[in-house]
């Protein structure tokens, strides 16, 4: 029988299924930042967050990853500092803050699961959101002496840390939607599911083609422009390609 792991791991998922996956997930993000009134780029670029946080909800998605790095996760300032101190290694070190950071991310904002945790440990909503903003802080500043440099990563985990009130924010209005994707992410169904947002992507890139040659077209009649019938001509392929039943004759003037 099929492990589990070889089913559902990351790396082992058809690329085309994960970029659509992705996609999904950061269109969501995208939905999400405008019904909280919280655009990208309104402070600082921050689109290079919004990539980060898909492939983040996209890797909560996944059992095996979070089987994965359980180990590396502590609930306590004082654990994290026992991880930290049994691994000397940057690497290892870097990677234990920022999965850290990411899984109290993903749980105060999507899961909202550590309110039992309070109970146990003493601490709050925003004790946590504390210790996730010193996590990223704490892996950014190992990412950069790594690499010895400012990196892109590294600079998405410093935004995440300067911003992490509005992240969380962002992510709880997401939680519809990441539910729904989670919940389709199985076999022939997430096969499925892939298929109707190809299927509707395909449909918007036609759309839109149409559209742009139907305007080029309708400003060659009136100009007879060299260089505009050479467009429509690229764009009749494009539409072509997107749509085999598509044709268009020079000669005739029809499509």
């Amino acid at each position: 029988m099929e492990k589990k792991a070889e089913r559902y791991f990351y790396f082992d998922i058809p690329k085309q299924e994960r970029e659509s996956a992705i996609g999904y997930l950061l269109n969501a993000l995208l939905k999400s930042r405008s019904a909280c009134h919280l655009s990208s780029n309104q402070e600082e670029f921050d689109e290079d967050v919004n990539i980060y946080l898909a492939h983040l909800l996209f890797a909560a998605s996944l059992p095996d990853y979070q089987e994965a790095v359980q180990r590396y996760l502590s609930r306590s300032v004082s654990e994290m500092v026992g991880l930290i101190e049994k691994n000397d290694d940057r690497i290892a070190q870097y990677f234990i803050y920022k999965v850290n950071a990411d899984h109290l991310m993903i749980h105060l904002g999507i899961f909202q699961d550590l309110e039992h945790e309070h109970h146990r440990f003493g601490k709050s909503d925003q004790q946590f959101s504390s210790m996730a903003q010193s996590y990223y802080n704490q892996a950014a500043d190992y990412n950069k002496r790594i690499y010895h440099r400012d990196t892109a990563i590294g600079s998405v985990l410093h935004k995440l840390a300067q911003g992490f009130p509005k992240y969380k924010t962002i992510l709880r209005c997401a939680r519809k939607d990441f539910f729904h994707f989670a919940n389709q992410f199985q076999d022939e169904a997430f096969q499925k599911f892939c298929e109707e947002i190809n299927q509707y992507e395909l449909e918007e890139l036609k759309n839109e083609s149409i559209d742009r040659f139907l305007d080029q077209y309708a400003e060659w009649l009136k100009t007879k422009d060299p260089l505009l019938e050479i467009r429509l001509k690229q764009e009749a392929k494009r539409l072509r390609e997107l749509d085999p039943n598509f044709s268009f004759s020079f000669e005739r003037g029809e499509t």
